[in-house]
């Protein structure tokens, strides 16, 4: 690696390893968003999009990859900062494990070509919105970490951010909840659809519902490290 690029990126820890991690979760996030954009196109039967789009998000998950490579050379032997550094790598790697489960379900939805129910793509459409729900709550939080930052991890600043998460926790238990009715109504129509596509449909559920699962999984390793600053 250049010695000019390793200073950019022990710069931007120096004056801020939250902001380099927000760097990180932008690549992170956009993968979703962009996710959410390929669902829509697969229901519309735009398999074409759908595949442009999975692109991508393989090129979004590689980009997010290298930055957490990057970030896991340069921060602990090179930047002193105020959070712990095996708790910093863990919340790294765990946030960048969703853009991981993002390129997992969009590989997955390019596997089958399928035309489903006007009620399964709506529960689809619903399933994506409560997880792009979970997505939001989680950037809310991150925003919050430059703030706590400039206060030095204040108690009392720490507290106002980490009472923002139950939220988050709490989309994630709905989309668990909705997970099992999506599953439900996709079984319910097997006759009409077949056993492959009830197989295909099934994993995508999995795979979008992983998602908003692994955002709660993250935002609790970070509502842990700031629990040590208080």
């Amino acid at each position: 690696m250049p010695r000019r690029y390793i200073r950019t990126i022990l710069n931007i820890f120096m004056d801020s390893p939250m902001d380099a991690l927000g760097q990180h979760a932008k690549k992170v996030i956009e993968s979703v968003d962009t996710l959410s954009l390929m669902l829509d196109a697969y229901l519309a039967g735009d398999f074409e999009q759908t595949r442009i789009l999975c692109d991508k998000i393989n090129d979004l998950e590689f980009e997010a990859d290298k930055m957490k490579q990057q970030f896991q050379t340069v921060l602990p032997n090179s930047v002193v900062i105020q959070l712990d550094t095996n708790d910093l790598m863990s919340f790294l790697k765990s946030q960048d494990n969703i853009a991981n489960l993002a390129q997992n379900a969009a590989h997955w939805m390019t596997v089958r070509d399928s035309t489903l129910p006007d009620e399964i793509k709506e529960d689809f459409r619903e399933l994506m919105q409560m997880t792009l729900k979970c997505i939001r709550g989680y950037e809310k939080v991150l925003a919050d970490m430059e703030n706590l930052e400039a206060t030095s991890y204040s108690s009392r600043a720490i507290k106002k951010t980490i009472e923002k998460i139950p939220e988050i926790e709490k989309n994630e238990y709905d989309v668990d909840i909705f997970e099992i009715r999506v599953l439900k109504n996709i079984f319910d129509h097997e006759e009409e659809i077949g056993g492959s596509c009830v197989y295909h449909a099934s994993r995508m559920v999995d795979n979008i519902g992983g998602i908003a699962d692994k955002t709660a999984g993250t935002i609790d390793i970070l509502r842990r490290i700031l629990i040590k600053k208080t």
